[in-house]
């Protein structure tokens, strides 16, 4: 995909799919209120509505918009959500989820060569952070974060062999050996952003809406 200018035309132009995940686990501080999750969702909705005319013909483009925690068939769900269009761009917006599930996305993000985006405002960690990290042109809105943090059990204790999994992924999708040490020192409770210097070192590239 192009810069952030034919990003722009993409999302003010493409077919909208949403693939909603289960909902995030209450309680959680770093989780926005559902309408507050999907405020960008419902204009992203409105804009691709809003065509000149009615009959305008349905575009060949597609934005497939992510949310929720990724669980047990999530990565069904998602091959199931791209068999009902042609995405050039998936927009992120989650907690994380069950790390296998999470791969198996990436992979398909990678071995389709689709974009992925975490819009304005938005918080995309852990495992949604691996789908995120897979996407053949990455972009951030503005106050945007991806976050990671080492693995675990479904207990929550640490799972050392996990960690290891997921940052042997990472690294084959670029992410450098600095940040995946500083992700396997973050307790599996915890949430390390990543920063500035650590987005450019990636390539992820800045997108800001009008």
């Amino acid at each position: 995909m192009p810069g952030p200018s034919a990003l722009k035309t993409l999302l003010a132009t493409a077919v909208v799919l949403l693939l909603a995940f289960g909902a995030p686990s209450p309680g959680r501080a770093e989780n926005d209120s559902i309408q507050q999750r999907n405020q960008f969702y419902r204009e992203l909705a409105a804009r691709t509505m809003a065509g000149p005319s009615a009959t305008t013909a349905v575009r060949d483009e597609t934005v497939l918009l992510v949310s929720g925690v990724i669980r047990p068939g999530a990565h069904q769900q998602f091959r199931t959500a791209l068999s009902r269009g042609m995405p050039q761009l998936v927009v992120l917006d989650g907690p994380g989820g069950v790390l296998g599930e999470a791969l198996l996305i990436a992979e398909e993000v990678r071995r389709r060569r689709l974009s992925t985006l975490v819009a304005d405002n938005r918080r995309c960690a852990s495992a949604c952070a691996i789908v995120f990290l897979s996407g053949s042109t990455k972009y951030m809105g503005s106050d945007a974060a991806v976050g990671l943090h080492s693995a675990s059990y479904a207990d929550g204790r640490a799972d050392p062999e996990a960690t290891r999994l997921m940052a042997a992924y990472l690294s084959q999708v670029g992410v450098p050996s600095s940040t995946l040490r500083n992700m396997a020192r973050t307790a599996p409770s915890d949430i390390r952003w990543l920063t500035a210097d650590e987005q450019r070192a990636i390539g992820i590239r800045r997108y800001q809406r009008q």
